[in-house]
């Protein structure tokens, strides 16, 4: 009798899918050969609350790459450009997962001088279908996403056509159409994508007659999209008129910055030009600016102000050092 054979990691894939435990699987077999002349399909869903994602414009494009040939009795045959990539343990039902994950790994590596099988994409429920497939075995990719605030990246597998899912059917059949319940899952990794604050400070004019010196001091408040708050105070000192900026990096994009100058230097004040509390919304790889500009009042005013950093030591006394001039800090 020809021994049954399950497609373990793409078994594997779909009992996370549907929901049972990875330990679960049984190392089944199919008692019928495959027929290697049928054609398949596969829908694809992606998983999770990524509304975003949904609606992305154009959806997430997915490429299919035939990666092996299968035969009547379930075993792979590497095919070009992949010859290099053992397909020879995949058709055993005891294959681990971690293997099948190796050899995705191994594919992808070469993806790059293969053609695309079939490409799709997403549509406004996140569900993409491709139809017409040769039997076989296949590298799954999704592309890389963006949208304003984060990235969403998709780790490849590699999926057989057909399959056979006797854990869960009790039907020694091959399955070469995988919809319905046997629906594929993109399941996305979302990272946060980040931006800079730019301060820029213009100083029109000057007081020389108590000295060059000039500090101007900001609160910079800011709020993510996910409501936390943070706030941070930066100053500028100036010994001669121009313009000098300082910059706030590593801000989640989409954040609601709010800029607020709090201290105008002795004898400044700010141009007619100029408000003194602005507000802005971070956007992801670029420094969002806000600018200030200040003219000299007329007044004779000595001094120049500092932010004061008061920390405790090892002895829990409070010991201080003057951040004079911050240009550049990165929030944590």
């Amino acid at each position: 009798m020809m021994k049954r054979r399950v497609w373990k990691g793409s078994a594997l894939f779909l009992a996370l899918l549907l929901g049972f435990s990875p330990l679960a699987v049984p190392k089944v077999q199919a008692a019928v050969a495959v027929d290697t002349a049928a054609l398949c399909s596969v829908d694809f869903s992606i998983a999770g609350e990524f509304t975003e994602l949904k609606e992305m414009p154009g959806g997430v494009k997915i490429n299919l790459y035939q990666v092996a040939s299968v035969d009547a009795q379930g075993s792979y045959q590497a095919v070009a450009p992949f010859e290099s990539v053992d397909v020879s343990a995949l058709h055993d039902s005891g294959t681990a997962a971690e293997v099948w994950a190796q050899r995705a790994a191994d594919a992808v590596q070469l993806k790059d001088q293969a053609e695309i099988a079939k490409t799709g994409a997403t549509d406004t429920e996140g569900k993409a279908s491709m139809t017409d497939l040769a039997t076989g075995l296949y590298l799954v990719t999704a592309d890389e996403v963006q949208s304003k605030q984060y990235t969403y990246s998709f780790t490849p597998y590699l999926l057989a056509l057909p399959n056979n899912y006797y854990q869960t059917t009790g039907s020694d059949d091959w399955i070469y159409d995988l919809t319905g319940e046997q629906t594929l899952s993109l399941k996305p990794e979302q990272s946060p994508r980040f931006g800079d604050l730019r301060i820029d400070k213009t100083l029109i004019n000057q007081n020389i007659t108590m000295g060059s010196k000039a500090t101007f001091v900001f609160q910079v408040d800011i709020e993510t999209p996910q409501g936390k708050k943070s706030q941070q105070t930066l100053a500028l000192t100036f010994e001669e008129i121009g313009t000098k900026n300082s910059l706030v990096k590593g801000i989640p994009a989409g954040s609601k910055v709010t800029v607020t100058e709090i201290y105008s230097g002795a004898g400044y004040t700010l141009s007619a030009a100029s408000t003194g509390t602005q507000t802005v919304t971070i956007v992801a790889d670029t420094e969002t600016p806000v600018s200030f500009e200040n003219v000299h009042d007329g007044r004779v005013v000595g001094g120049y102000g500092v932010i004061n950093n008061f920390t405790l030591d090892d002895n829990n006394l409070y010991t201080w050092k003057q951040l004079d001039d911050i240009t550049e800090t990165t929030l944590q």
